[in-house]
């Protein structure tokens, strides 16, 4: 059984064929799924996918390239999701230094804000931190926040890969990790503690190796899977295994 902890079911991309979708991910192997919210909207989207689906997990929060477009009054609104809701985690929220629209000053106060709902509502963190991630890692740390949570589609940077596990928090790989040129991540997944690694999409972005060039979706986790069992030496099945214990331990809904 396989869990993949990123899927963006509420893009648009999934708009007329979402059922298919998590058919095909069920035909694969693919039992749980949590699709992670970029604003507002996404992530009631997400509550009313995770009631219609058995095994699909809700995540609420505010994506760092959503920031721009908030509205007086969002945070509450946001808590009030959450309150109505229990999702599963806090995200997709975080810092962005690669696209940087808005600045990276901008986007500190927000992610501020959702780590701090996050604590008062005891939710785990998923966390963007492309080119970002020490910065991550400093307002996590200055807000005191002792949740856990992930951050999703790991760089390939094993010093920011040591100090993200010594914050006590998971690493995500996704297709990027199938990528021919990608070996400086396949090197540092293969010294990590398996106990800390999660697997996931990210679709309908980051088809992998297997797939490029189509619109990602779960049922392709399968493919990472296979990677990080080649990388560790072992079997695809004992990968399914640890990932999704995992995951479930982190995300406390099963």
């Amino acid at each position: 059984m396989y869990f993949d902890t990123h899927a963006h079911l509420s893009d648009p991309a999934f708009a007329d064929d979402l059922a298919a979708v998590i058919g095909r991910a069920k035909a694969a192997g693919v039992e749980r799924i949590l699709a992670p919210a970029v604003d507002l909207a996404t992530s009631r989207r997400n509550v009313e996918l995770a009631a219609a689906h058995p095994g699909l997990l809700a995540a609420v929060g505010v994506h760092p390239e959503s920031v721009r477009d908030l509205q007086e009054g969002w945070l509450e609104e946001m808590e009030d999701v959450v309150e109505l809701s229990r999702p599963a985690a806090m995200g997709e929220i975080g810092l962005d230094g690669f696209h940087a629209d808005p600045p990276v000053e901008d986007q500190v106060p927000i992610l501020r804000a959702q780590v701090r709902l996050a604590a008062r509502h005891n939710l785990p963190l998923i966390l963007h931190s492309r080119k970002a991630g020490f910065d991550v890692l400093r307002v996590v740390d200055d807000e005191g926040f002792r949740g856990g949570g992930v951050f999703h589609c790991a760089e390939d940077d094993e010093i920011l890969a040591r100090a993200i596990l010594n914050a006590g928090f998971h690493l995500g790989f996704g297709g990027t990790l199938t990528y021919p040129r990608n070996d400086v991540l396949r090197r540092i997944v293969g010294r990590l503690p398996r106990e800390r690694l999660l697997i996931e999409t990210d679709c309908p972005y980051l088809a992998p190796q297997p797939e490029r060039g189509k619109r990602n979706e779960p049922a392709f986790v399968i493919h990472v899977a296979a990677q990080m069992a080649s990388i560790l030496g072992i079997s695809v099945e004992e990968v399914a295994g640890f990932t999704t214990s995992n995951a479930v331990g982190l995300f406390r809904k099963g």
